[in-house]
């Protein structure tokens, strides 16, 4: 792959992050490809997860839209970013919606204790998950009437993949086995854990997959995982969830074997995923589509910008991606989906929330009128975090600086034109189709 430049910094600090500012840039040039993974593999337990104080008095449980900007806060002054990454990742692979949202807030801190873990670990909390329980109706589900939904989405989009390796009758089968949880303990009415109630479970016989005995929860998940479709499926929806170029046969076996072997273990798979060099191609025209949270984070990242107005929680609504509320069981459609036209037009809004900002306001007569079109973008970029922008779209900003700068006559519209090339200039860097893409 060569030596490891600032544009694979930028690189992997996108597709394992959230971006980063220019020093943050700088660091990982400096210390190598090698030492920059393991700082994303294995944070600094010692350091806080968040940098700085949260920037504004927040209330996820009480007021609406605090939970997505809490998690956004998480996003933006995080000091593991792949951690983070990888939550938002879990929220995807699980998703869960119309949950109280202490349940969902629960749900949340669950999927960072495992972010990078074992799946099979993970998967035994998800199945006790108050917030899961409820939305697949795995409370509740009776001997006498066993409820199929959980086992349903366990296969189809949890482990397996749809109609890999299963049938019907293993998903009745398995419904039947998951029968017995009720309702454990409250806090202040809300409910804080799931019970199993070996009174309302079928204790009968049952075949999945071809194995017959008196099976019970636990042994719904060990044959999902153990299941010769399980490794295929997490190996495709995390190479696709950080690399977009397409997944070679010769590649996907051994990221199999790997996470086979390591007994289905996340952070090793993860590990060779980012190391690979199909992750940093096309470095000067990259692919794959910011989510709107992951492109939202990354601006505020980048320019040294906090939480501080509600007004993201429906921005990103409207950018099509509320956090803690994916449109279905399935999650999200990823890559091009989001660029439906009124997403892109919220997009544009998303800059100009941004842009609003202090520090990233551009006043009247703030602007050096003796600046040349060159010294005016450098200028833009470093108010911004120093953005990536393509040859051609440094090339026509430039341009429209020279426009500009051409029509002001009198001094005063050389005052205007300074301003308006600035304010320009920044709105596009963070809003032409290069903002969109990483």
């Amino acid at each position: 792959m060569g030596g490891f430049t600032e544009a694979h910094a930028r690189r992997v600090l996108w597709r394992a992050g959230f971006g980063g500012s220019p020093s943050q840039v700088r660091a990982c040039v400096r210390d190598g490809r090698a030492a920059t993974l393991a700082r994303l593999l294995e944070p600094d337990g010692r350091r806080a997860s968040l940098h700085g104080p949260a920037p504004m008095k927040l209330d996820p449980v009480n007021v609406y839209g605090h939970d997505v900007l809490w998690w956004l806060d998480r996003m933006v002054r995080t000091t593991r970013p792949l951690e983070e990454k990888m939550v938002l990742f879990w929220h995807d692979h699980f998703a869960t919606r119309d949950q109280d949202t202490p349940l969902m807030l629960r749900q949340n801190a669950m999927f960072r204790r495992h972010a990078l873990g074992g799946f099979g670990a993970l998967l035994a909390d998800v199945l006790v998950d108050p917030a899961m329980g409820g939305f697949l109706n795995i409370i509740g589900s009776d001997k006498g009437e066993p409820n199929e939904n959980f086992a349903r989405e366990l296969m189809e989009l949890f482990t397996l993949g749809e109609g890999e390796g299963y049938t019907e009758t293993d998903v009745r089968e398995a419904a039947r086995a998951l029968t017995g949880y009720v309702e454990g303990d409250t806090v202040g009415g809300v409910l804080t854990s799931v019970r199993f109630d070996r009174d309302r479970h079928d204790t009968g016989v049952k075949r999945i997959f071809g194995h017959s005995g008196r099976l019970g929860p636990q042994d719904v998940l060990r044959l999902c995982v153990a299941h010769r479709a399980h490794a295929p499926l997490i190996v495709r929806k995390l190479w696709s969830f950080f690399v977009d170029e397409p997944l070679d046969r010769a590649t996907r076996l051994r990221l199999q074997r790997l996470y086979v072997g390591s007994g289905h273990k996340v952070k090793p798979l993860v590990g060779a995923i980012l190391a690979h060099p199909a992750l940093y191609a096309h470095l000067e025209a990259p692919t794959m589509v910011k989510a709107p949270v992951v492109a939202v984070a990354g601006m505020l990242r980048a320019s040294g910008t906090p939480v501080a107005t509600e007004d993201w929680t429906w921005v990103l609504a409207g950018m099509g991606q509320q956090l803690f509320s994916p449109p279905s069981v399935a999650g999200w459609d990823w890559g091009p989906a989001w660029m439906s036209s009124n997403a892109m037009r919220m997009r544009i809004v998303a800059a100009n929330v941004l842009l609003q900002s202090p520090g990233l306001e551009v006043a009247d007569k703030s602007t050096p009128v003796d600046l040349s079109p060159t010294e005016q973008l450098e200028r833009a970029q470093a108010a911004l975090g120093h953005p990536w922008a393509s040859r051609r779209m440094r090339e026509g900003l430039l341009s429209l600086a020279r426009g500009y700068r051409a029509m002001a006559g009198q001094d005063w519209q050389r005052q205007v034109a300074a301003d308006m090339t600035q304010r320009a200039m920044r709105h596009l860097l963070l809003s032409a189709p290069d903002a969109q893409l990483h």
